[in-house]
């Protein structure tokens, strides 16, 4: 009867080692990684503060989140861009400056920065469209520039080189082209006018 008490306490101990090996804690650095956004932000920061003139100290960082873009500019190519379609993986990075949103696309590793947000209020080529179509409407109606008044700018994106107002003996190049829709009045009446992105072409709706 004596021999059962040895197998007894070898098969506790044995079941005591076992459940001190299984309770190993996990390893933390292998739960939760996303990719270090750090230097994708750092980027942003640099590039806006280049573009904008002004000192990294006066970007604001809002957010920063991973992205998947359609192409290799970020989904920010311009219309004579080539852009590779696959799926390049980055970071969108939202910015703060004097009041102003700005999106920001990086790359994974910030080597590639684009900046999507619509520019600052009262930017120069609103105001050089404006002033284009002043001087236009000035010319073709024969009054005072104080009698033209700018009611709004809005960029806009032409379908030909007439900017949407060629006349039908016209050749008009069908390419898209930049530019601004301003609307003016002059002694009530309303006018649309289409100005290209340079000011230089301006053309104005029936």
């Amino acid at each position: 009867m004596s021999t059962k008490k040895p197998s007894v306490a070898i098969l506790l101990l044995l079941i005591i080692f076992m459940t001190a090996c299984g309770s190993a804690p996990a390893n933390p650095d292998s739960a939760g990684e996303e990719g270090n956004s750090e230097p994708a932000t750092a980027a942003a920061v640099t590039h806006l503060a280049h573009e904008l003139g002004v000192s990294e100290d006066e970007i604001e960082v809002v957010s920063t989140n991973p992205a998947e873009f359609t192409d290799s500019c970020l989904g920010l190519g311009g219309p004579t861009e080539s852009c590779l379609q696959a799926i390049t993986p980055g970071w969108i990075v939202m910015l703060s400056a004097a009041g102003t949103g700005y999106e920001v696309h990086t790359d994974e590793t910030g080597e590639q920065v684009r900046i999507a947000a619509a520019e600052p209020e009262g930017d120069s080529g609103a105001d050089t469209a404006a002033a284009a179509a002043q001087e236009f409407l000035v010319g073709e109606l024969g009054v005072a520039l104080g009698d033209v008044q700018i009611v709004s700018s809005e960029p806009t994106e032409f379908s030909d080189s007439c900017l949407g107002l060629g006349g039908p003996a016209e050749s008009c190049a069908q390419v898209i082209t930049p530019g601004w829709i301003v609307m003016a009045e002059v002694a009530g009446e309303s006018y649309e006018v289409h100005v290209d992105e340079t000011g230089q072409q301006v053309r104005v709706a029936e």
